[in-house]
């Protein structure tokens, strides 16, 4: 059986780790690589990782530069021929690992595995059933500012590694989303491998990166995106969907706003967003976005 490889980054995860822990462990996979890479916990998620210590491939727990510095370090290490990382606060279903490695014998040449995800909430119950596989398209994911798959359902052929390089440390947010652009620019469409089975759950809460960082993923949405097409100039359908990644950027800051009550945000992100380029009709998103906006004031004004 081909060897999985999976790094769990963590910091003061305590609540969640044991559970991520054990839903790698008890895959019972015969063939299993598994790093934890802690940042220097201080809430006691260290004496959950040391209870699992004989059945880990190997763990520390030290300061890093931040989760992406912390799956880069375990893969550099990492000797499977399929890695993955799974986040502290999310864990695997049952048999998910027999289906990649069974997947990847049939198409040993593909260079991404994406499974089907739930998302369920802090206490476990289920948020969203079903989220498809993605198929991993560069120019959607970058013109709708979105489109991610579910993170932990997606397995990676290790030649990854050496054909596309690691994640960027420099993103704190953003890092999957600007790899899974990376990886869909470098790769032809068969590469690919969609799975029409269940394979992990993302924990959807108050407190996760997602939901308190929201001014920094927009930022480093831009920010990916002013390296991208500066990188490639002549890819001429990268640089056709420039206009509408931009404007799809600040239209999910005006929606984020929204969320968060900030209402100035949300009006200065929806006039940068129709200023990038003129347009005859109003978009459906941005219909959306006002809607919402409107209807705020109005249950704000009751």
């Amino acid at each position: 059986m081909p060897r999985i490889t999976v790094v769990t980054p963590s910091y003061n995860q305590v609540k969640f780790i044991e559970v991520a822990i054990r839903s790698v462990l008890l895959q019972g996979y015969p063939n299993l690589e598994y790093f934890i890479m802690d940042g220097g916990s201080t809430d006691g998620s260290v004496d959950v990782i040391r209870k699992y210590e004989p059945w880990l491939a190997g763990w520390v727990s030290e300061p890093d530069a931040g989760q992406s510095n912390a799956i880069n370090k375990g893969w550099r290490i990492a000797t499977g021929d399929i890695i993955a990382w799974l986040n502290a606060d999310d864990f695997y279903l049952s048999g998910a690992f027999s289906i990649i490695a069974e997947t990847f014998l049939h198409y040993h040449d593909a260079r991404v595995f994406c499974g089907i995800g739930e998302i369920r909430d802090i206490s476990g119950d289920v948020l969203f059933s079903k989220k498809q596989p993605s198929h991993f398209d560069p120019y959607a994911m970058l013109s709708a500012c979105g489109e991610v798959p579910l993170q932990p359902s997606v397995f990676l052929n290790r030649r990854v590694l050496d054909e596309v390089g690691y994640l960027n440390e420099d993103l704190h947010y953003t890092m999957d989303w600007e790899y899974w652009i990376r990886i869909g620019l470098k790769y032809p469409r068969q590469c690919f491998i969609s799975i029409d089975k269940p394979l992990s759950v993302n924990r959807e809460w108050v407190e996760t990166k997602t939901n308190t960082g929201w001014k920094m993923i927009c930022k480093e949405h831009r920010q990916v995106m002013d390296m991208l097409f500066a990188a490639f100039p002549d890819n001429e359908a990268l640089q056709n969907i420039k206009d509408q990644a931009y404007r799809s950027s600040y239209l999910k800051e005006a929606d984020l706003a929204l969320k968060n009550r900030d209402i100035g945000r949300t009006l200065k992100s929806i006039l940068r967003a129709w200023l990038i380029k003129p347009f005859k009709h109003i978009p459906r998103d941005e219909i959306v976005t006002l809607m919402h906006l409107f209807g705020y004031y109005r249950n704000r004004g009751r």
